[in-house]
Formats: C-alpha cells, sequence, structure tokens
C-alpha cells in the first residue's frame, strides 16, 4: 500500500536529482509520447467523476483527494456528488487477468474505440499498471447501443453497468476532428504499489486521465517524470516524489484556455512553453 516517502539515515527525504533536459530532448518525449486520434490530441471536455473500485478506504479516500486536489490546481472541472464515473480506477492482485477478463466479456465500451490492433499492445503484455482511454469517435454516427461498461454508479465507485453509445470504425477521423475523451480507465496491480507514496501514485493516475499516452515509450520519458513511476515489472523505487515541471506544463497546455486538438499544433505549444519555463529555472540544457 502507498506510504509516505521514507527519510535515509541523516533524516533526509531522498529526492531526484534532474541535472536538466535538451529541447531535443523535450520534443521527442512529446512526439514518441504523447497519443494522437486521426492527427489530433484527445482530451476531456466534461467534470472529472472519479471512481475507484476494489480499494480499501484508507487507500481510496487520499488518493481522491490528491487527484482532485491536482484537478483542482489544473483548473480543471470536477463532478459533484453522484456524478457519473468518467474516470476508471481498479485495483486488482492480478492485473493482467483483469484487463484480459474485460476483453473476454465483450462489454463493448471498455476497449470501444480502440482497434484490435491497438487493445492487443495494450492488454498482451504483463504490465504493474495499465491506462488507456474511450474517445468519441463522432456526435453523428450510430451508437452501438450494446456496449456495457464497468464502475457505473456514481462517484463512490461499485461494478454496476449501463449501455453506452460509440460510433463504430475506431480511430480513423478527419485531420480536424476534435476528439473527446469519454471515459479513461487505469487498472494498478495491488501488489505492485507497495513502497509508492499516495502522492505519486495520485499524480501518475492525474496524468493518464488527463492525456492519452502510449505504453512502451518509457525510453522517451524523462527520469523525473512521475510517469516512471512503474517499471514493466514493477514500481520504480527512483521515481519522483511527485509531478515534475514538466509534466505539470503537459497538463496546463493541454487544458489551457485554447482549444486547439491539432496534434502539431498542441505539441509545439507544449514544447514552446516547457522550454521556456525550463530555462527560467535553469534546467534547460544546451544541446551536446
Amino acid at each position: 500500500m502507498p506510504t509516505a516517502p521514507a527519510p535515509n539515515d541523516d533524516g533526509i527525504t531522498n529526492e531526484i536529482i534532474v541535472e536538466g533536459y535538451t529541447e531535443k530532448e523535450v520534443r521527442q518525449f512529446l512526439w514518441r509520447a504523447l497519443s494522437d486520434t486521426g492527427n489530433v490530441l484527445a482530451k476531456r471536455k466534461d467534470p472529472v467523476c472519479i471512481g475507484i473500485d476494489n480499494a480499501p478506504g484508507d487507500l481510496a479516500t487520499p488518493l481522491r483527494a490528491r487527484i482532485e486536489a491536482n484537478l483542482q490546481s489544473l483548473d480543471i472541472p470536477r463532478g459533484e456528488p453522484g456524478c457519473k464515473v468518467n474516470a476508471v480506477i481498479v485495483f486488482d492482485r492480478d492485473a493482467h487477468r483483469f484487463v484480459n477478463w474485460l476483453a473476454d466479456q465483450n462489454t463493448g465500451l471498455a476497449y470501444a474505440s480502440l482497434y484490435l490492433p491497438e487493445r492487443k499492445r495494450l492488454i498482451k503484455p504483463v504490465r504493474p499498471a495499465y491506462n488507456w482511454h474511450v474517445v468519441r469517435t463522432g456526435e453523428k454516427e450510430r451508437p452501438l447501443g450494446t456496449g456495457q461498461s464497468l464502475t457505473q454508479q456514481g462517484a463512490s465507485g461499485g461494478r454496476g453497468f449501463q449501455s453506452a453509445g460509440f460510433g463504430p470504425g475506431g480511430r480513423f477521423l478527419a485531420d480536424a476532428t476534435p476528439v473527446e475523451t469519454m471515459k479513461t480507465f487505469s487498472v494498478v496491480d495491488y501488489n505492485a504499489i507497495d513502497g509508492v507514496t499516495i502522492e505519486q501514485l495520485g499524480d501518475y493516475l492525474t496524468m493518464h486521465m488527463l492525456v492519452e499516452l502510449r505504453p512502451g515509450a518509457s525510453e522517451s520519458v524523462p527520469t523525473d517524470s512521475i510517469l516512471t513511476l512503474f517499471t514493466e515489472s514493477g514500481s520504480n523505487s527512483a521515481a519522483p516524489s511527485e509531478m515534475s515541471a514538466l509534466d505539470r506544463t503537459i497538463l496546463a497546455q493541454i487544458y489551457g484556455a485554447s482549444d486547439t486538438y491539432r496534434v502539431g499544433a498542441v505539441r509545439n505549444s507544449i514544447a514552446r512553453a516547457a522550454i521556456d519555463r525550463l530555462d527560467d529555472e535553469g534546467a534547460l540544457k544546451a544541446e551536446p
């Protein structure tokens, strides 16, 4: 279960020391790690309503508080009590078994907007944590009408089901069509969170519920990003204690005042803002 950061023998909490990034490293991270759909980035439009499933209160309560504090700091609307859950977090002692069980149930909504190859890339590898977005593929498309989803009984969680309407055809969209994240799923292996703090776990889940990230892009992720919290085999003891300045800049730019969705424009605006901020903080390195 998540814990507080452990001090070393001198009573000082261990911290990640970052020497900085080059501009090239920032751009590589943004271009390789952020997922796009039809050349646009998906983002949320509705208030975020969190549902935490299969977790004890001493984990679920502070975890929810941390995520909601992050949303508030980013001026992202949160759902009112009793809202319909659109950010599902499930804990299971075998996360790989669980995500594959979801696929076997043919529930429809859980993987509604993923092509079959995308779904296989997501669920086939054994990982300690799985994260994915369900995106709206078009308001005018006919609903499937038979999809069902987990955790639809309000912000208190649960395992209810309801029918859903998502257009067929996966993620091929017109170049400038806005894409809305309708729902996110995170499945975390309960056995992988020993030694992980509430702050780390909450920040990691916040990132994944707000921006779509490619699995398997770990080589492009800076070492001080909270996205390094889990490796392919478990938690990362060298992970940072919270979101980095670059992590927060990504979220602030995507959820800023602009309604820009086009992937190149968004990535460029994030890169410019991140590079300016890192330069101001003395964390931007010269290219070798």
